[in-house]
Order: structure tokens, then sequence, then C-alpha cells
């Protein structure tokens, strides 16, 4: 089966490492230049000229005439969007990585949004918080949809190292959703006892977070190598303002790393009670969780074992994809 799977924004991260691992054998339509391009063969367009650019969908529409592909997945709001101004060829699947504009109260996003799932015939979310976002939202509207946590494979992450006393780590971009800055009011704190932060990424605060003395900074790095470099640090901090889902705490479970993160739902549905989670953004709190040193990495790993491997996430994919296919050969398609 041919499929076409489409992701805007092919930066690493979440969505993208979630594609490249999903598509296998398909062919990928991403950002020009990015990351996810770079590591396929497959097809390049600039998502990113204006988010009501319908030249955009014009393209797409020249690489599906092209593609000529037997089913559509798309992931991300960016390029569902686009797609849904694209002559309808195949079925499509739409998976929510992140409601990101309705969080962050942009204007016309549930409209944008409610337009993207209606065109598609499946819409699949990573988290039961998303799902019932959306429905709060009435962007679905009678859509078919469903969740299907995400999930990694332990065999592509790093051997666990020795922790590093007082290693303090955070991973993923340098932008307003992942709340960095927030970190710096906390090292403050805990820099003067001795404490560091690793910071495993790049983006737009980039230059703010290398400012303090008990801060480093990566910049953007490939997967491999940003899990190398998570692989030593003694506690994972994630003070996201909201997540569709958080990768990152599937990879620190796996790795056996304590985490202190916001108590948001996602977090919550992921972590259960194995993490340090926090209702409020009051640095001395993550201090006091750090000083702390409550550790749940045992049973947040067996929990991630039991729910979280990437076989289970995958074949619920497959399955669907078979299911469209079997659909297809009855109706003739």
């Amino acid at each position: 089966m041919k499929i076409l799977q489409i992701v805007a924004d092919g930066n690493p991260g979440g969505g993208t490492t979630f594609v490249l691992e999903l598509m296998g054998d398909g062919v990928l339509l991403t950002q020009k230049g990015s990351y996810a391009a770079k590591l396929t063969s497959g097809y390049e367009i600039d998502f990113f000229t204006s988010r009501l650019d319908l030249r955009i969908a014009l393209k797409m529409n020249k690489v599906i005439d092209e593609i000529k592909p037997e089913l559509i997945h798309v992931h991300g709001g960016r390029a569902a969007f686009f797609l849904s101004f694209c002559k309808k060829v195949c079925p499509i699947i739409y998976t929510v990585h992140g409601l990101h504009g309705i969080y962050q109260g942009l204007r016309f996003s549930k409209w944008g949004e409610r337009r993207a799932m209606q065109k598609a015939d499946l819409v699949t979310f990573v988290s039961h918080a998303e799902e019932e976002l959306a429905l709060k939202c009435n962007l679905l509207r009678g859509t078919s949809h469903c969740v299907i946590p995400n999930g990694i494979d332990p065999k592509k992450l790093p051997t666990r190292k020795k922790p590093k006393p007082k290693l303090l780590g955070f991973i993923g971009r340098l932008c307003d959703q992942k709340d960095p800055l927030f970190l710096l009011k906390v090292m403050e704190i805990l820099g003067p006892m001795g404490y560091h932060l690793r910071v495993i990424g790049g983006g737009e605060y980039e230059e703010a977070m290398k400012q303090s003395p008990h801060v480093t900074v990566t910049g953007k790095l490939p997967r491999k190598e940003a899990l190398e470099k998570l692989a030593d640090i003694e506690t994972l901090l994630v003070p996201s303002r909201w997540e569709a889902f958080g990768l990152v705490l599937l990879e620190a479970m796996a790795l056996e790393i304590p985490i202190i993160a916001s108590k948001i739902p996602p977090f919550e549905e992921v972590l259960g009670s194995f993490g340090t989670l926090i209702d409020e953004k009051d640095p001395q709190k993550y201090v006091d969780a750090v000083l702390a040193g409550a550790d749940y990495t045992q049973a947040a790993k067996e929990r991630f074992e039991k729910h979280y491997l990437w076989e289970q996430c995958a074949n619920s994919y497959h399955s669907i994809f078979r299911d469209f296919k079997i659909e297809s050969c009855y109706t003739g398609g």
C-alpha cells in the first residue's frame, strides 16, 4: 500500500521522531531543508511562508498527483490544514500532535482544526487529554476518532550512564510551550548549591539560556546525540505549559531517570503517580522537589514497558492501514 506521510515541521522533536519511525517504506513530504528531509529521499516544500498561504496547498497537490498515494497520513495541524484545501484522492488519517493554536488562543485556530479534522476519514490523538480538548471545543463534529498513545523502542536508546551528581537536564525546543526560561529562576536558587542544568536543544531562547553560569546549552542535536546527552543526568526537568503527550517522558522512564514536571493532563496520563508533578510555576517548589530526590524510576520503567512500547503503537497504526486497504479493495478503489 503506497502511503504518503506528511509532516510540516521536520525538525527534531516528538512529532518528527514518530513519523520517521512509522513511515517504513512510505513516502515523506516535509519542510524544505529540515532534519527529516535530510534523513529521507522524499519530497520537500516550504510550509512556513504564512499560515494562510494557500499556494502551499497547490504545491501539496502537485506532490500528491505525482505520488498517487493509496492513503495519506498527515501529522500536525499546519500540514492537515493545508491538506484540507487539496483535492481528496484517497483516505486521510490525521494524527494530532498537539492542539497548539488552541492552547495559544490563536485567532481562527478552532476553525482551522475543525476544517482539517472534517477532511479526514480518521483522526487519531496521542493522548486522551487531547481528545477531550478536541471534543470540548467541538472540533470533531461526528468525525471518526481514536486514541493511540505514542511509544518508543528501548533498543534504540543509549545505555543509562552513571548519573553525574547534581547534573539536571532539560531536552526540547527552547520556545514558549516548553517554558525553558522558567528554569533560569530555578537555577538561580540551585546553582549556588552546586547544581548545573544541561539544556539539550535549541530555539528562540537559546541565547537567553546561555547567559546563566549555571546552564550549558547544546543547541539542536540529532535525536541519537540528544539522548546520549540525556543518559547521564541526575534528574529531568520538564516545565512545559502544554503538551499533547511528552515523548521525553517515555525516554526518561525507559532510561530510569527521575522526572520533575508540570502537572498538566497529558503528563498525568503518561506518568501516573511515578514522577513528581507540580501544578504551580513556583521555582521553590521545583527546587524542593530536586532536593527531595524522590525516585519512582523502577515503577515508571515498568509502566513504560507495559503501555508505551513502540511495537504497540506501530501495530495499532498498521492495523488501521490494513483496514483502509481492505476497505479500498471492497469498494474497488
